[in-house]
């Protein structure tokens, strides 16, 4: 999963500031000002008074399964390098690929259908392939590293490909990799057996309008796509900015829980207060209220990346129960050598995001909760390890479940390594983040994402991204991600507050929230309602 990741060498002036999430940079470029904060509180309040616009119809493309099955050599095709010969390989030799180098291979389709397109290749250090068409991004292959020279198949699924000649383009994003040959064989759309998920909620219990929320995702998978936004913690500016140049409104606002934790508070007390407020006025008018946790380390050096923090998880992991301890017993466990005061200060920072979401239980209001995504990347203090991850994960979980009976949450686990997975027990829906500048379905990795829970299937969605998937390429796909949600600032808008054009064209953003697929504010049910339907 690659993003385009902040400079990191911004001055200190800028981090309370800048330190705002944005989809596409990890701290946004666009701060509200007092002026933009009050014309979003007036844009929330009339948020269920919707224009209505014709809806855009789907395109139907030509679909014909027929069997196919064709092998390319790589050093056939166009590439920076050498061919090797060295070892055992296919055909006259293999090419290696460092970072940034590129092959593009001609291949012939002889119907309009979805391939599988694989490699065979190894890499000493591991390494990321994106894949890409004449048209499009439509993926990625992960190369674990190996200390064996034998090259292993890793391949993209469902993958369309129209009638006759394309260009299959390999470019490595990330580390070295050999390469020996390609294959393209006859695949299908995402087998429509990934949508059948519980509308039940991993929670120990759930409030009704919760149930509800919770149901509609389950009835909509499959069927239908929901329209997400994410915003710069305390604005609506860039909901502003859609409503203007489409008519409509997303009907999922995700904010950022990010400050607040106490430390984080104390130095940003107003875009924390202004985020709970516009979140819950968001759900007061029908809106579907989403939080992201992208949670600062509560050490010295308070960061949420792994680079710039100082907090290391491993020393606050104790093996003994504490989901449900007082500050009493907590101290006591600590002044006996039981537990560190790192994890009194990770107990205290759940706290305290458990009493923000306490705003939204007593009116009632669920919450998409999206905390500590990427566990399985590198970028973040709570990622790298596996175990340490998903006792992290299962304390917050427990935490806010059992000890603060937050029953109108729903979970949202981000990631992509089934070894980071908290389990089914822990877990709503699968989210999944991409940065490609590419409006393809990925329907390979909706389908590989699909096989990761153990026994009961959760739904899948795009919880942040540069550009809209095409609502036509998910049909075509069959890719139907739950929801779709736009990173915030340069992703969406200027630092202006106006519509940017640098990953979205205002065509692609009206046909995405008027499209008769998409389901935008003014086409949700009543959740308190909802639950009660046949």
């Amino acid at each position: 999963m690659m993003r385009s990741l902040l400079n990191k060498g911004r001055g200190a002036a800028l981090l309370t500031a800048a330190a705002l999430l944005c989809g596409c940079s990890a701290i946004p470029d666009h701060i509200p000002s007092a002026g933009t904060q009050e014309g979003s509180a007036q844009a929330t309040g009339e948020a269920t008074e919707e224009a209505h616009y014709d809806e855009v119809p789907t395109k139907q493309y030509v679909i014909e399964n027929t069997d196919f099955a064709v092998k390319l050599n790589a050093e056939g095709g166009s590439f920076e390098g050498n061919v090797r010969t060295d070892g055992e390989y296919d055909g006259k030799g293999y090419i290696v690929l460092d970072n940034g180098m590129k092959l593009q291979h001609i291949v012939t389709v002889p119907t309009s259908q979805h391939y599988r397109i694989a490699i065979a290749a190894h890499s000493y250090d591991g390494a990321v392939i994106r894949l890409r068409t004449v048209n499009e991004t439509v993926g990625a292959f992960y190369v674990p590293a190996a200390e064996s020279t034998e090259f292993t198949m890793f391949a993209v699924d469902n993958v369309y490909l129209a009638s006759g000649p394309d260009i299959l383009g390999f470019e490595v994003i990330k580390g070295s990799v050999a390469l020996d040959y390609i294959t393209v064989t006859n695949s299908s759309q995402v087998d429509r057996e990934v949508y059948n998920v519980s509308g039940s909620c991993a929670g120990s219990t759930t409030a009704v309008s919760t149930l509800g929320l919770m149901k509609f995702f389950r009835d909509s998978y499959g069927t239908s796509v929901i329209v997400g936004q994410n915003v710069t913690p305390g604005s609506n500016s860039e909901i502003e900015a859609l409503k203007k140049e489409t008519g409509r409104s997303p009907a999922m606002r995700t904010g950022d829980l990010m400050f607040s934790t106490p430390e984080q508070y104390e130095k940003n007390q107003s875009y924390a207060d202004e985020e709970l407020r516009l979140a819950l006025e968001w759900g007061r008018s029908g809106g579907i209220v989403s939080f992201n946790w992208h949670w600062y380390s509560p050490s010295a050096h308070s960061q949420y990346y792994a680079d710039t923090s100082d907090f290391i998880l491993g020393e606050a992991v104790t093996e003994r129960d504490i989901s449900m301890a007082g500050a009493e017993e907590l101290a006591s466990l600590r002044d006996s050598g039981l537990i560190s005061d790192a994890t009194i200060a990770l107990v205290n920072d759940i706290d305290a995001v458990a009493e923000a979401l306490k705003q939204f239980r007593a009116e009632g209001i669920p919450v998409v909760f999206q905390p500590i995504p990427d566990g399985d990347s590198s970028m973040y203090w709570w990622s790298g390890s596996a175990k340490n991850y998903k006792w992290l994960w299962k304390l917050m979980f427990d935490r806010m479940d059992k000890y603060h009976c937050l029953n109108n949450l729903i979970w949202v686990w981000n990631g992509s390594d089934s070894e980071y997975y908290p389990g089914d027990d822990y877990c709503d829906i699968i989210g999944q983040s991409f940065y490609e500048n590419s409006s393809a379905s990925f329907a390979g990795r909706f389908s590989a994402l699909a096989g990761i829970p153990a026994e009961v299937p959760k739904a899948l969605a795009v919880t942040a991204c540069d550009r809209f998937p095409s609502p036509d390429y998910m049909r075509r796909d069959n890719a139907m991600w739950l929801w779709f949600s736009i990173g915030s600032g340069e992703c969406i808008i200027t630092t202006s507050g106006e519509l940017s054009e640098k990953y979205n064209s205002w065509q692609s953003l009206h046909d995405a929230y008027n499209s008769e697929m998409c389901i935008t504010l003014d086409e949700l049910p009543d959740f308190q309602e909802y639950a009660f339907q046949e």
